[in-house]
C-alpha cells in the first residue's frame, strides 16, 4: 500500500484579492472617500460669500475707476423709474445716471438683503438694458457700442451694472473692493 500526500485545492480567493479582481483594499476606499470630501469642500468655497462692505464705499470706489465726469448720484425716484425697484427694499442702492438722455453712461450697485431679491434686480437690469438698445437702436452708435460693452456682474449680495468706456475698470475695482 501507497501512501499518498493529501492534495489540497489551491487557494483562488487570495489570488482574485491580488490581481485586483475581489474586494477592494481598504485605502482605495479611503482615497474615494477623501476626494469626493474635497469635492464638496471646493463647492462650497465657490459660493459668493455674502460681503459686509459698505456699499457707500464700494460705490465711491467703482465711480472713481468708471471715471464718470461730472456725474452725481440720482434720487430714489430715478431708481424706480429706470428700474422699477424701491431702493428701500434692500440694504442699498446707489444709481449714477446720466443727466442728458442721449447720454448711454450709467452706474447701478445694489446690496441686497437676501438672495431671493437677486433675481428681481437681474430682470430689472436686463429689462433696462433692453430699453436702452431699443432706444439706441437706429440713430445712436456710440452708445449702443458702449450698451454692448456692459458690465453686469453679481458677487455674493451685491449686484453691479455699469455702462461706458471704463466699465471693465470698474469691474475689476468692484471686485477688489468686496
Amino acid at each position: 500500500m501507497k501512501i499518498t500526500k493529501p492534495v489540497f485545492p489551491k487557494r483562488q480567493e487570495k489570488r482574485l484579492d491580488e490581481a485586483g479582481n475581489g474586494r477592494l483594499p481598504y485605502h482605495y476606499i479611503k482615497l474615494a472617500l477623501a476626494a469626493v470630501l474635497l469635492i464638496f469642500i471646493i463647492l462650497d468655497m465657490a459660493n459668493d460669500p455674502v460681503s459686509t462692505a459698505d456699499i457707500g464705499t464700494v460705490a465711491e470706489q467703482v465711480v472713481k475707476a468708471a471715471q464718470f465726469q461730472g456725474m452725481e448720484e440720482a434720487e430714489a425716484r430715478m431708481v424706480k423709474r429706470f428700474y422699477g425697484l424701491n431702493p428701500k427694499d434692500y440694504e442699498g442702492a446707489v444709481l449714477y445716471a446720466p443727466v442728458d438722455n442721449m447720454d448711454a453712461h450709467e452706474l447701478f450697485l445694489v446690496k441686497l438683503k437676501d438672495s431671493s431679491q437677486k433675481k428681481q434686480v437681474q430682470d430689472a437690469i436686463q429689462e433696462r438694458l433692453d430699453t436702452q438698445l431699443k432706444s439706441f437702436e437706429g440713430y445712436g452708435a456710440e452708445q449702443t457700442a458702449l450698451l454692448n460693452k456692459h458690465v453686469f456682474l453679481e458677487k455674493g449680495n451685491f449686484v453691479l451694472y455699469v455702462v461706458g468706456e471704463h466699465a471693465s475698470d470698474a469691474q475689476k475695482v468692484f471686485v477688489k473692493s468686496l
